[in-house]
């Protein structure tokens, strides 16, 4: 029998990620956060000298290059506008960064990533190989931020809440710590059900748990709870145990790390945690197209663990190659799996809903019975 999850066990993380958000990093009039920056740093600093791996995720580069360029207190931006002040704003916040960690006497490393760096199967796996070298063999902390000057609709990582998850997973990170300006996951909105509590910790995010998020509260930043809860999901699902605390509270990460109940803390499963492969087919590559399932085979994915077979496909959406990545939902748009097809779009179009002995048939050839083996698909 497992013995059960406590905080306490937290105490023994030794390769962390933290990520930082744009509340923290900057005022809403694009002013940095020096102070709280510093002593977040300076925790971090600590960590590092007890001989702990850390990375950090930073927000903030948008809302410094909209006050460098004039821009705070106008109409939202448009996506242009976001690149060029992506662009400014960086050079501020990493200079930032390096003289609160020089003070320190720590290094830091810069990473800045787009979609594509993790949708690529290939680029992917050589994150991995950079960022390792940098915190276990050279004693750099990196830090990570989403590459906004260059990233467009389509190949956007979303917000840097999944980038920390996703980042936590590669590097098979203990801990995920989230810092935000809330205090973690309530049952409803403090702001405006005085009835709302903070869960202090989650056990399983149920579709129960899904619906006390909201959404964002900054309208720069594109975070909110909803896409921390994303975050804490795809994290715990790799094997990292993550926390969502409020980033204001002194020494927050250190009475984290202490098992002090701060916060919401999501219990990972270790037993559970995918494999690399899988990590990137589930949760990093961009799905090309959407199957939708019947119930039949709905159960038969979930349940028995099966592959998917052509006669239990409803509907293809998108346009996809043989071995790209796509999304599988059933009628009411629920994802249930992600997945490497075995036939492009067109062709699966033709032979959906049919039986496998009818293939050769309609396509002159059957180099498949499966539309997605069991083996190159991951079940959520």
């Amino acid at each position: 029998m497992d013995r059960p999850l406590t905080r306490e066990q937290l105490r023994s993380a030794q390769r962390l990620v933290i990520k930082v958000g744009s509340n923290l990093v900057a005022t809403p009039e694009g002013v940095v956060n020096r102070d709280l920056l510093a002593s977040i740093v300076s925790e971090i600093a600590e960590l590092a000298a007890q001989g702990r791996q850390v990375l950090l995720v930073t927000s903030g580069a948008v809302r410094l290059g909209l006050a460098k360029m004039g821009l705070v207190g106008g109409p939202k931006p448009d996506l242009s506008t976001r690149q060029a002040a992506a662009a400014v704003g960086q050079v501020e916040l990493m200079a930032c960064y390096n003289e609160l960690f020089s003070a320190h006497q720590c290094i830091v490393g810069q990473l800045l990533l787009t979609g594509d760096d993790l949708s690529n199967r290939s680029r992917y796996l050589h994150l991995r190989n950079t960022l390792l070298p940098m915190f276990s063999h050279h004693e750099v902390i990196p830090v990570i931020n989403e590459n906004d000057s260059v990233s467009v609709e389509g190949v956007q990582i979303g917000e840097n809440d999944r980038l920390a998850a996703l980042i936590a997973g590669k590097v098979q990170c203990d801990l995920l710590v989230i810092l935000s300006d809330v205090e973690g996951l309530y049952t409803g909105d403090p702001r405006v059900d005085p009835e709302a509590e903070l869960l202090p910790e989650v056990r399983e995010i149920t579709p129960t748990i899904e619906a006390m998020a909201g959404g964002s509260t900054s309208g720069v930043g594109r975070g909110g709870m909803r896409s921390k809860l994303t975050a804490a999901r795809l994290a715990t699902r790799m094997g990292a145990h993550t926390v969502i605390a409020l980033g204001r509270l002194p020494q927050v990460i250190s009475q984290v790390l202490q098992g002090e109940p701060v916060g919401t803390i999501f219990w990972a499963k270790p037993q559970a945690r995918v494999g690399a492969r899988k990590q990137w087919l589930g949760f990093a590559a961009a799905p090309r197209g959407t199957l939708t399932v019947d119930e039949g085979a709905a159960n038969a994915l979930t349940r028995r663990g099966s592959s998917l077979l052509p006669v239990g496909i409803r509907a293809v959406e998108g346009i996809f190659r043989e071995g790209d990545v796509v999304s599988v939902v059933v009628s009411d748009g629920r994802e249930i799996a992600r997945g490497l097809v075995n036939y492009p779009a067109d062709e699966l179009r033709l032979i959906a809903g049919t039986k496998t002995g009818q293939i050769e048939e309609i396509l002159g050839y059957h180099p498949y019975d499966e539309a997605i083996h069991r083996d190159n698909m991951l079940l959520y």
